[in-house]
């Protein structure tokens, strides 16, 4: 009896012993969707208002004292407002596909996102839609801006080789819209 004590102690015991450091992996669960990362959230957000027509959002979002921002001024954004914005103010993205890219790790993202436009097109038809956001982080706050082409992409990117893409749906999708939904690598556009 003492000898299954002793041995069901040992067990335990190395067990607790190769766990330790290991905190992190077990206490953090990986998101699941876009919604839990923050940066993707805050690049949904953007998509939701370039969709929407929302410049003056837009600029509100972006950082106000780089270069990177839409406008000179809110007054100037709210000029372009979509004339349509007020059928389109309230809906939001449901669903989407989005490609997570680390530029630098903690510091810089770009996410491609893929969903349905929310105005029709001259078919009556609602298209996909995709719609490239770098989120950036100046001092302590992090920033998004639209990426329009594959030269801005690269300009983000410089020298730095990426890795392979994360991808997150929204949670409502089946396996058949995923396939619909997931964008293209920005590689070869």
């Amino acid at each position: 009896m003492k000898k299954i004590l002793v041995f069901i102690s040992i067990i335990v015991v190395v067990g607790m012993l190769a766990s330790c450091g290991n905190d992190e992996a077990t206490t953090k669960p990986k998101p699941k969707t876009c919604e839990q990362i923050e940066t993707c959230k805050m690049a949904l957000q953007y998509a939701t208002y370039a969709e929407q027509g929302a410049e003056d959002k837009l600029y509100k979002m972006q950082n106000q004292t780089g270069e990177q921002r839409s406008y000179d001024s809110l007054e100037k954004a709210k000029r372009y407002i979509a004339e349509d914005y007020q059928q389109y103010k309230n809906q939001q993205i449901k669903k989407y596909g989005v490609l997570k890219y680390t530029v630098i790790k903690n510091q810089s993202y770009v996410y491609k996102f893929q969903y349905s436009s929310f105005r029709k097109n001259e078919d009556g038809v609602k298209d996909l839609t995709t719609l490239i956001v770098h989120v950036y982080k100046d001092g302590k706050k992090y920033y998004p801006i639209e990426v329009f082409d594959y030269p801005d992409f690269k300009k983000i990117q410089g020298n730095r080789e990426l890795d392979s893409p994360q991808v997150y749906y929204s949670s409502n999708l089946t396996n058949k819209e995923k396939e619909k939904f997931k964008p293209k690598p920005i590689e070869g556009e």
